[in-house]
């Protein structure tokens, strides 16, 4: 009943147009009750969020066990990114397996949207079949016997082992050093949360796309990365909130030096300019960016301050 709600309210949101699609699964060759590993990366501008709401397996289902269905977000640079979906199905009950079709909900600086994944047949692998074939290379007949195996001395065995073991420990260790060294360098050179929310503040004021008529779209990136921020910050999911929930959030765990009433006040007129369509002006744009700034730079963390100082 959920899953026919959600697929009638989503029946009038405009489809989606992603930068590319890509949908692998393995095994293509199935066979009853295996699992099937189930992987979509989407590809899409780096202001969009793409989501995957509940939906109906049928006619496969999700193994009893498996793990949830789950995505991660990769940015790619370029004002690109890719969320990639992961899931797990299973066969038990059809001799005609097919992948379900999939219905991505979209957000962005265009509103709410969606992106219909197609799903498609599969090739199903009868053991039932197999077993009754003719041919005894295509018939199934269990485990094979044990063969005997002749050894001159165990001594030799033994010496060889550990000789094997001691060259595998011994190239083991320098890889681990070597991928330590690599994390080591990979970690000094990685930029901080902070100092990355700060940084696209100055690209987005450096490009002004209020000049070029996209000013919603220029708030809508502001109150993307301001809720990055805080929401690494504080050690929550800001991105998939409403307003009211991101709010009630802040309320909650109380940063030192946060202005909660000038937030919510920035956040009700980002909410005017995003789903009123109100356009703002440049100005307007500019005054939100230099009020981020200024958020940013009062609750970043103590780390940040003292390297500043230092």
């Amino acid at each position: 009943m959920i899953v026919a709600l959600a697929v009638a309210a989503a029946a009038t949101l405009q489809e989606a147009s992603p930068l590319a699609l890509d949908m692998r699964v393995d095994p293509e060759e199935v066979t009853l009750g295996e699992h099937i590993a189930v992987r979509i990366a989407v590809e899409h501008d780096a202001r969009e969020v793409y989501a995957l709401p509940v939906f109906d397996p049928a006619p496969l289902a999700v193994p009893p066990g498996a793990p949830q269905p789950r995505s991660r977000r990769e940015e790619l640079g370029s004002g690109k990114a890719r969320t990639v979906f992961e899931l797990t199905l299973a066969d038990y009950g059809t001799l005609e397996p097919r992948l379900p079709d999939l219905l991505l909900a979209v957000s962005g600086a265009d509103g709410p949207r969606q992106l219909q994944v197609r799903g498609r047949p599969l090739k199903f692998r009868s053991l039932v079949q197999e077993e009754g074939q003719g041919s005894a290379e295509r018939a199934h007949h269990g485990p094979k016997p044990p063969v005997p195996l002749m050894v001159r001395s165990f001594l030799w065995v033994w010496l060889l082992g550990g000789l094997a073991v001691a060259v595998a420990l011994f190239f083991l260790r320098k890889r681990l050093a070597r991928l330590w060294r690599g994390r080591e360098r990979d970690t000094a050179s990685e930029p901080f949360f902070d100092d990355l929310a700060l940084e696209r503040l100055w690209a987005l004021r450096t490009e002004a796309p209020w000049t070029r008529g996209r000013g919603r779209a220029a708030i809508f990136e502001l109150s993307e990365i301001v809720r990055g921020y805080l929401g690494a910050r504080l050690q929550f999911n800001a991105l998939d909130l409403t307003s009211e929930e991101f709010v009630a959030e802040l309320h909650r765990r109380r940063l030192i030096g946060l202005d909660l009433a000038a937030l919510i006040e920035e956040v009700r007129w980002e909410d005017l300019v995003k789903f009123a369509k109100l356009e703002p002006t440049a100005e307007e744009c500019l005054r939100g960016i230099d009020i981020a700034e200024s958020l940013i730079r009062h609750t970043r963390p103590l780390r940040a301050i003292a390297g500043k100082a230092a």
